[in-house]
């Protein structure tokens, strides 16, 4: 019976930490739980490969939370933290979250590519730890249960799971679009000198 188990144990946790990962891995988190819900095709039930991916997303934006709460506002101050976000910028950022923290934290759950930065911005504003654990959570659960399920049905079918390649090519265009955004909006805060 223990044999039997171990699959399964090994499997929880290895979703764990594949969805873990994407915090320093650069791979979009959405398709680490694509996969979480494929893996688990056979090997554990969808509802405990949600939970463990549920566990992985949490851990992972608590930590970029936290750091941005402690670490990032001492770097910011640095010569190099200046370099890279100027004090409009900076100002511009820390009143978006306290004028909309609810909307902050739902926006920067659904920005592939962008959640880290967002939830280490959220941190430094000092927005309300549990305000932002309480709605992550929440709009984090709805979203693993989405994506989970959905690899855990394209796992049921070979001829489904070839047509998961669209995804991943629909989530490298965005993840692409979304690499340039932040070149973009340096760019309008830093203020262009103006051509004669």
């Amino acid at each position: 019976m223990s044999g039997a188990r171990e699959p399964s144990t090994y499997t929880f946790f290895a979703i764990f930490g594949v969805v873990l990962s994407t915090l320093v891995v650069p791979l979009p988190e959405e398709l680490a739980l694509l996969w979480a819900g494929w893996i688990s095709h056979g090997n554990l039930p969808v509802v405990l490969a949600s939970i463990a991916a549920f566990l992985g997303v949490m851990v992972g934006d608590a930590a970029s939370y936290l750091l941005g709460r402690t670490v990032l506002p001492k770097f910011l101050e640095t010569r190099l933290g200046k370099r890279m976000v100027n004090r409009k910028m900076r100002k511009w950022g820390e009143d978006f979250v306290k004028r909309h923290g609810f909307r902050a934290v739902l926006l920067g759950r659904f920005l592939v590519g962008l959640r880290g930065p967002v939830y280490l911005a959220i941190g430094a504003a000092k927005f309300s730890a549990a305000k932002f654990f309480a709605i992550n959570a929440a709009v984090g659960a709805v979203e693993v249960s989405i994506v989970v399920g959905l690899g855990y049905y394209f796992g049921a079918s070979k001829e489904l799971a070839h047509d998961i390649k669209w995804i991943c090519v629909i989530v490298a265009v965005v993840l692409g679009i979304a690499l340039f955004v932040p070149l973009f909006v340096r760019r309008r805060f830093e203020g262009r000198p103006a051509s004669a």
